[in-house]
């Protein structure tokens, strides 16, 4: 009877191989896992932060002393690295869709009198949450950016026809 001593070497070497491969592939899901997780948490926070003079503007819609607050808020410098820091580390379209309401917002003239149309500015802040919506936890929502702001604006069908 002879000894096989490739069945002896090559059986536990290829078990170690496999066995090796798994753990470094495991670890290597493991470790993004709670990298997307980590940016998960982070984007929650910094979207909380880019929302709050928006929630302040549309809280206190008659209330001037709010939207000067609001306002002063987002020319701050500090809003100003939140939204840079947002840019950096928000999912794509969420950036898209706030830039786009930052773009409309500056595109009318304060000191010459202009106004936004309410109807455009609602859609385009109710596009944004949506985006935001979608990107923390709801891939699949069905909302359009009207039902983002049914909560939030009595009228809201008056002012976006649906």
């Amino acid at each position: 009877m002879e000894f096989d001593w490739g069945k002896f070497v090559v059986t536990p070497l290829v078990g170690a191989l496999v066995g090796f491969g798994v753990w470094y592939f495991q670890s290597r899901i493991d470790a993004l896992r709670k990298e997307q997780e980590r940016l998960h948490d982070d984007r929650r926070k910094i979207y909380s932060s880019v929302l709050e003079p928006f929630v302040r503007l549309f809280a206190g819609i008659k209330d001037q002393q709010q939207n000067k607050k609001a306002l002063k808020q987002m020319l701050s410098f500090e809003y100003k690295r939140t939204a840079f820091e947002f840019s950096l580390i928000g999912a794509d379209d969420v950036v898209k869709a706030f830039n786009n309401l930052m773009q409309y917002v500056y595109s009318f003239d304060a000191d010459e009198g202009e106004k936004p149309n309410p109807s455009e500015l609602l859609r385009l802040w109710g596009e944004f949450m949506l985006q935001i919506r979608r990107n923390v936890g709801s891939p699949k929502t069905k909302l359009r950016p009207v039902d983002m702001l049914r909560s939030q604006i009595k009228e809201i069908d008056k002012i976006i026809k649906p």
